[in-house]
Order: structure tokens, then C-alpha cells, then sequence
């Protein structure tokens, strides 16, 4: 994010998950942010490591400042992860009102941001990777899981396999043959998902 309007901040962000009332994945939150003019995406913030790191450190940042400030006010509640974003109902008995959350107190260090090198963000996607292979692998709800019955596919498939289903799926329900945007999205965010896990099959 090269800029960041700060005074409508929260209130995008609030509009634009409201719109997503399933939750979205961190990309399509930030290409939508940016298409509404909020944040300002350069053209390589998404291959670039470091600009992408210092995007997603930001992002987040916002999110639990957003996140406080909808506990203090009663308004809300704003489910936070590594690949999922949604924005719930407030409910004051939720233990996550109470809990400590250790990633809250990491992006709303600002010096983490100051002084994490390049080599520091290598390492960590590779960390973030291996943790999201081990949560899918080994738990059978996980998001791999989730991802493949979306693709209408099953544990063990090839990198290949999934491709083919993906490109066949998106085809089928694209707007401009008359499909769901809604499924298409989901499709996408699948796919998402699961692009990691190609990307280490090859």
C-alpha cells in the first residue's frame, strides 16, 4: 500500500466485507480496497516479496485496529486469519474477547514492520507454507480439504487434476456464460488456496 486514506479506512473496510458476508481471502479484500481508491496497489505489489509483506503487514494492522474499535463499540466482531477475513455479529460472551491473541500484539507493532529484512520474509512464507501444508494434510477439515470439495475433487489428485477442474469450473460459471459470480468466487478462492500447494509439486 503506497496510500492509505486514513479517515474512511474503517469505514471501507467495513463496507466492503459486508459485501462478503462469507468472508474473503486477503487478496480480493485488497484488490477490491483498491479499486475503490482506499489503498493504492503498485503493479508489482503482488510479486514483489517485500512491497507484498509491507501490504499485508499494513492490512492487517488496520484490521485489528478495526477489530478493537468494534469490541469497544459493541458493533461488531472481525474474524481474523492467515487466509480468512469476516466480518460477524458482535456477541459479548465470545471467548475471543477475552483471549490473548499473540498476532494482534505482532500487527500492531509498528517496529516489526521497521525491521523485518528481506531474508526475514523469505523465511516466514516458507514457515506460513509448511504450517498450511501440515494443517490441510493432516486435519481433515482444513483449508486444503475445503478448497478440493469446492473443485468437486478428493485427497491424493495431481497438481495437474486440480488445474484442469479449476479452468473447466471457472468456465462454467463465469458471468459471461450466464454463471454465478457468487460460485465463481468461491471457485477462485479455492483456488487461492490450493496454489501454494501446486506450486510444490512441481
Amino acid at each position: 500500500m503506497t496510500a492509505l486514506q486514513e479517515t474512511r479506512l474503517f469505514e471501507d473496510l467495513i463496507e466492503v466485507l459486508q459485501t462478503f458476508p462469507q468472508g474473503v481471502s486477503e487478496h480480493t479484500l485488497l484488490k477490491t480496497l483498491n479499486e475503490r481508491g482506499t489503498v493504492t496497489l503498485e503493479p508489482d505489489t503482488f510479486s514483489d516479496q517485500v512491497k507484498l509483506f509491507r501490504t499485508h503487514f499494513l492490512l492487517y494492522n488496520a484490521l485489528y485496529q478495526l477489530r478493537d474499535d468494534l469490541w469497544r463499540k459493541a458493533r461488531g466482531h472481525l474474524e481474523i486469519t492467515a487466509v480468512h477475513i469476516q466480518l460477524q455479529v458482535y456477541n459479548p460472551s465470545s471467548p475471543a474477547l477475552r483471549e490473548h491473541d499473540p498476532m494482534r500484539d505482532y500487527y500492531l507493532d509498528l517496529t516489526h514492520l521497521e525491521k523485518t529484512t528481506a531474508a526475514d520474509i523469505d523465511a516466514a512464507l516458507k514457515s506460513f507454507w509448511k504450517r498450511l501444508h501440515e494443517e490441510t494434510v493432516f486435519t481433515g477439515g482444513g483449508l486444503k480439504a475445503k478448497a478440493l470439495q469446492v473443485l468437486g475433487l478428493k485427497e491424493g489428485v495431481s497438481a495437474k487434476e486440480i488445474k484442469l477442474a479449476y479452468r473447466r469450473l471457472a468456465m462454467q460459471h463465469h458471468p459471461d456464460r450466464g454463471g454465478d459470480p457468487a460460485q465463481l468466487h468461491s471457485i477462485n478462492e479455492a483456488m487461492e488456496t490450493l496454489k501454494p500447494l501446486i506450486r510444490n509439486a512441481r
